[in-house]
């Protein structure tokens, strides 16, 4: 709720995914009563739980490249290991990680050519 309240992105998204990965004893605490103050909050947690739900069962792991289907936490992190920004909506860092997979094979043409 204090990540929600206060607009902080990146705390959010982690309570988030350690709701999905710790729901059941999140919702045995006493804390979980708290959430029914911010109905949309509560929205994105059971968007989340079914998306991580869905995840488990599925047999496969996204590709490296295929960002659509990756959490934005990924996505951030995926950015902040090659040194970019981790701001923005999921459609901008899915646009920035697809740009410096881009450059980055320019820059590996560019060596294959010089050799």
């Amino acid at each position: 709720l204090f990540a929600d309240g206060t607009h902080c992105a990146m705390l959010k998204e982690a309570g988030i995914n350690f709701f999905v990965a710790n729901s059941e004893a999140v919702m045995e605490s006493a804390g979980c009563a708290d959430l029914t103050e911010s109905p949309d909050l509560l929205k994105e947690l059971l968007a989340a739980a079914l998306v991580g739900s869905k995840k488990r069962a599925a047999p496969s792991e996204p590709g490296d490249r295929d960002y659509k289907r990756m959490r934005v936490s990924m996505l951030r992190q995926k950015l902040d290991d090659k040194g970019l920004d981790v701001d923005g909506s999921k459609e901008m860092l899915i646009s920035r990680l697809e740009e410096a997979a881009t450059d980055s094979e320019d820059d590996v043409s560019a060596i294959v050519l010089l050799d």
